[in-house]
């Protein structure tokens, strides 16, 4: 599985179908409102797509993914696994609605409501032709503020096709990609051989998200669940981590974004640096991250790490195969002195990962809103921040058929006002997806950056294969896919 820009999403000319969520047919009929309210996520991310559309920002966000389905395609059983898809998880039959008092409420369909619109867009004949379709018309029907928040297609060739879905950040995280690939190929898969599938229930992201409001709704900022915090602005100066480099971006303003994929090491190269972290009785994620800090210190001179990591929520069995936006945002600190090598860094790597995981569950908006309300009227992060994300592929639902599948996750970001890095581990190696202001110094920058980060894990590797502990393999640094 891999993260990639759109156009590495692997379309090919085909027949195009696109389905929406359609509204229940009893128009007449008044639906009760839900009441579980949204999520602190959802409720931040809508207020701020109200923000964008009162300044009239012209701006895209969505999160998307493909993958195919082998063989010619059985249309009626794919429509039938999506159906299924929809109906299984709770959030994807959401609407949202402000109300008067300020809460953004949920008001949600049965699943004997739900039904897909499919439209039948005809054949087109290049693969530059599908993109620029699915680019156009995820950019014009997704859209926070509007109903449904999700497109789901196919592009139908003789012997495969490719499905691609399209959904607002308010439904899902990174991780929810994966749940929906898994399971609209085994419940296809099931469909299209006469089977009936296995109709799990998933927990409901609404019953989290309520949960997550009962128990924090009475925060304050003296209470005790925020003194980690407090602690993190007392050394930051500020709840925002900056990046301790020049940019050349203004505070407050957006950029056009570049999307950008590149290898940092290729499997054999990756095993090895496993199992360096291994031998420093580190995680594959914590080591990296000790090297993402190494980095910044030789291409910036600073001599303490302190940024934000994105961490799952879904520890509670009821989430684990569950869609929706599971995710929760920590600051960690740690030091990356001159004279601190990979050791060294990786021992306060871990120090910092400890404290922070303590304090996993106060979530972040919350945070936000009550230790820096200055910032807490803004639609985005005030100035560029530091921000490391992690995934391994390999340990997620289905891997085991991803060469057959070929998924992929595509994020969208038309602007940014900063440069986020989400490090990728997959059967293939690791990898480095970043989004980033498209402006000159930005792009020297987070260039520079990456030149970093490959050279100190090159020279890791070089120097476990001089040593007799690793194979004689080093880490190529591939071109950008």
């Amino acid at each position: 599985m891999h993260q990639v820009p759109l156009t590495h999403a692997g379309f090919n000319a085909g027949h195009v179908h696109e389905w929406r969520l359609g509204p229940p047919r009893n128009t007449l009929a008044v639906a009760p409102l839900s009441d579980k309210p949204a999520s602190y996520n959802q409720e931040k991310h809508f207020s701020a797509a109200v923000m964008a559309r009162q300044e009239h920002a012209a701006e895209n966000y969505w999160i998307g993914l493909s993958f195919r389905i082998p063989g010619p395609l059985d249309l009626e059983a794919l429509e039938a696994a999506l159906l299924l898809f929809v109906k299984r998880h709770e959030v994807l039959r959401c609407g949202f609605e402000q109300l008067i008092a300020g809460d953004l409420r949920c008001d949600v369909m049965t699943p004997t409501e739900v039904r897909l619109v499919h439209t039948d867009v005809g054949p087109l004949a290049t693969s530059e032709a599908v993109t620029a379709h699915v680019r156009t018309t995820f950019n014009r029907d997704i859209d926070t503020l509007s109903w449904p928040l999700f497109v789901l297609g196919v592009v139908a060739e003789e012997t495969q096709a490719t499905v691609y879905m399209g959904f607002d950040h308010i439904l899902c995280d990174g991780l929810s990609l994966v749940i929906a690939v898994e399971e609209v190929e085994r419940d296809y898969a099931a469909l299209a051989a006469g089977q009936r599938p296995v109709l799990e229930v998933a927990g409901s992201y609404l019953d989290f998200g309520d949960e997550q409001r009962r128990r924090y709704s009475l925060l304050t900022a003296t209470s005790p669940d925020l003194e980690y915090w407090r602690n993190f602005i007392a050394g930051a100066g500020d709840l925002f981590p900056r990046v301790p480099l020049d940019l050349g971006i203004e505070s407050g303003r957006m950029y056009p974004a570049l999307n950008h994929t590149v290898r940092l090491l290729d499997d054999t190269a990756a095993l090895t640096f496993e199992r360096i972290c291994r031998e420093r009785g580190t995680k594959l994620f914590l080591g990296l991250l000790a090297v993402v800090g190494m980095a910044l210190r030789d291409i910036s001179g600073s001599q303490t790490y302190r940024g934000f990591l994105p961490i799952s929520e879904r520890q509670d069995p009821r989430w684990r195969q569950s869609f929706g936006w599971f995710v929760n945002t920590l600051a960690i600190t740690f030091p990356i002195a001159d004279h601190m090598g990979f050791p060294e860094v990786v021992e306060g790597v871990q120090s910092g990962f400890k404290e922070l995981i303590r304090n996993v569950d106060v979530p972040f908006v919350k945070v936000w809103e009550l230790l820096a309300p200055q910032h807490f009227h803004l639609r985005s992060w005030p100035y560029p921040v530091n921000f490391f994300s992690f995934l391994d592929y390999r340990k997620m639902p289905g891997a085991a058929q991803f060469d057959t599948w070929q998924p992929k996750t595509i994020p969208e970001s038309s602007h940014s006002n900063t440069g986020n890095m989400w490090f990728l581990r997959n059967s293939e190696g690791l990898f480095l997806h970043s989004i980033f202001c498209d402006v000159p110094q930005s792009v020297d920058a987070m260039t520079r950056y990456r030149a970093a980060i490959s050279s100190i894990l090159d020279g890791l590797i070089l120097g476990a294969a001089r040593t007799g502990t690793a194979p004689q393999e080093n880490g190529q640094r591939a071109a950008p896919l």
